[in-house]
């Protein structure tokens, strides 16, 4: 298959997983898991260490935004399973986007520094989640942290064209 069909494919593949995520948080933790999981054992085994390694900037950037109070995630936790469960997903298919696509890597890094935070724009759309401060507040720290997390994800990837 070519690159760019490859691509299209796992775009639309995750936004519905995302979106199954979003709406059903807790309700499937162990699919949203076992899929996310299984897309991480698929990424070459070289590429793996990238994944986790984003899995746990992406994770630890939300829980920094939850305890310095810009967003809180509804339940009993600082940062739910389920948005650990997104965050592997997310990861995968990044690396795998990362080494598939001819795109340079600050184009693939604004893409990013765009999209994650229109992602928790919808996700507190659908309640997911809330903002604790006002909107744009929350939207500019969420691209700051958008921008250093795929700037520092894509020098280790050596995406620098």
């Amino acid at each position: 298959m070519k690159s760019s069909a490859q691509i299209f494919l796992m775009a639309i593949a995750f936004d519905l997983y995302w979106a199954l995520v979003v709406v059903f948080r807790e309700r499937g933790l162990f699919l949203w898991f076992a899929l996310a999981i299984f897309a991480w054992l698929m990424l070459p085994s070289v590429h793996r260490i990238y994944a986790l390694t984003l899995t746990v900037a992406g994770s630890g950037l939300d829980a920094l935004w939850a305890l310095t109070g810009l967003i809180t995630f509804h339940g009993d936790t600082l940062l739910p399973l389920w948005m650990m469960a997104l965050w592997l997903m997310f990861s995968a298919v990044w690396t795998r986007l990362t080494r598939l696509s001819t795109l340079p890597g600050w184009i693939l890094t604004l893409l990013a520094t765009l999209g994650g935070p229109l992602a928790y724009l919808i996700g507190k759309r659908v309640g997911a989640i809330t903002f604790l401060e006002p909107t744009f507040i929350v939207v500019g720290w969420m691209a700051s942290g958008w921008l250093i997390l795929m700037l520092f994800f894509h020098l280790l990837m050596g995406k620098q064209r």
